[in-house]
């Protein structure tokens, strides 16, 4: 076959264009500090990539959510661990004030400071976290206790009355899997006709009861009902533990695998950056031969033109 200068100066530029383009390529590289730095550079070194990445925003929102779990938790257990001491409190009342000696002034006394309690349960009970209530289900823009506005009128506007529902809160810490947290506030303050706010109610109106004897005995009655709801608080409180355990193993597990997937992208995705070097010199030294060849074989206008 007769090799003409043409052929000759096309093999040398292709060959030019070829170390050209990897000498740019090995410099964006080593700018990036990326191996790929788009689809075509590997493609299926970029479908793992893209995995990964997928991957690790699937991590980021589970972390994300467990840490809203956990806080949400905390928040439970301080809220019911200052319910469970104002209803110890209310039982010490009950029990200091139901002796038929106690006088009326003393349980005037007595039943201002359960009003206290009352109106700092109630306050507890309609606790939010981010913005939303934490006791009414899943009626979380409703306050789930109310009780009548005007507290002076008679001991009756002491009655509570529960608006939520029987919604739980779902803290999704893998792929459909969820941690339940009870959200509905009749589970831990009962529904207003019973539990914690009735006992209260009942014990106000037996401190202010005229007719001490009868108001002695409405007194006593709430003694033990108000040890139930500090035993049902007590119940609802060593709940949280075993899901806040669960809520940190899985934090940690997620920690540890997010580590492991962010190694894996960067075996496919970081650039070696002593083997780009050493590369993109000895590409240098080729392009500079193969300059240094061709000056000698193509013609020199040529060779001229491409330099």
């Amino acid at each position: 076959m007769r090799v003409t200068q043409t052929m000759m100066s096309n093999i040398f530029v292709r060959n030019i264009q070829k170390q050209t383009e990897a000498m740019l390529q090995r410099q964006e590289q080593l700018a990036s500090q990326k191996r790929i730095n788009r689809p075509s550079d590997d493609p299926a070194g970029m479908a793992r990539v893209l995995d990964g990445r997928s991957s690790l925003a699937a991590i980021d929102q589970y972390v994300e959510n467990i840490k809203q779990g956990k806080t949400r938790l905390e928040i439970t257990e301080t809220t019911l661990e200052q319910v469970d001491d104002l209803v110890q409190q209310a039982g010490d009342l009950a029990r200091a004030n139901s002796g038929e000696e106690i006088t009326a002034e003393q349980r005037a006394s007595a039943a201002e400071k359960v009003k206290g309690i009352y109106d700092h349960v109630m306050q507890l009970a309609n606790s939010r976290f981010g913005g939303r209530y934490m006791f009414a289900g899943y009626q979380t823009d409703t306050a789930p206790f109310t009780r009548d506005a005007d507290p002076n009128i008679s001991t009756d506007d002491y009655t509570a009355t529960y608006h939520g529902d029987t919604g739980n809160f779902q803290i999704p810490i893998a792929d459909n899997i969820k941690v339940s947290v009870d959200a509905d506030g009749r589970n831990y303050f009962g529904d207003g006709a019973s539990g914690v706010f009735s006992e209260l109610q009942k014990l106000i109106n037996g401190l202010e009861n005229a007719d001490l004897t009868a108001g002695t005995a409405q007194i006593r009655e709430t003694v033990d009902p108000l040890e139930a709801a500090h035993v049902q608080i007590m119940n609802k409180r060593s709940e949280g533990a075993p899901k806040q355990y669960r809520l940190e193993a899985s934090e940690q597990y997620w920690t540890n695998f997010k580590s492991k997937v962010q190694e894996a992208m960067g075996r496919d995705e970081d650039a070696d950056i002593t083997r780009v070097a050493v590369e993109l010199n000895n590409l240098k030294t080729a392009y500079e031969t193969s300059m240094a060849a061709a000056a000698k074989i193509i013609q020199r206008g040529l060779v001229d033109f491409l330099g």
